[in-house]
C-alpha cells in the first residue's frame, strides 16, 4: 500500500499528516496538497494510525 492510497482514502483537506520513517523519525508533516508531503505519495507503508481530530500518522517503509 502507499502513501496516495491512504491519503485518497482518509484525508481530507483540513487533516494534518505526519510521515515517519521506519526509525519513526518525523520526514514531513502537513496537509496532503502540499509539496513536501505530495514528494512522499509512491512511497510504501509499513503502518498507520489515524485520529478524530483529523491527524494521520503514516509510517513508510
Amino acid at each position: 500500500m502507499t502513501v496516495k492510497k491512504i491519503i485518497s482514502a482518509l484525508a481530507g483537506d483540513n487533516t494534518i499528516l505526519y510521515i515517519r520513517n521506519k526509525d519513526f523519525g518525523l520526514a514531513t508533516s502537513g496537509n496532503w496538497y502540499q509539496d513536501h508531503v505530495l514528494n512522499y505519495m509512491d512511497h510504501e507503508v509499513e503502518s498507520f494510525t489515524w485520529q478524530d481530530d483529523d491527524k494521520i500518522y503514516i509510517d513508510i517503509k
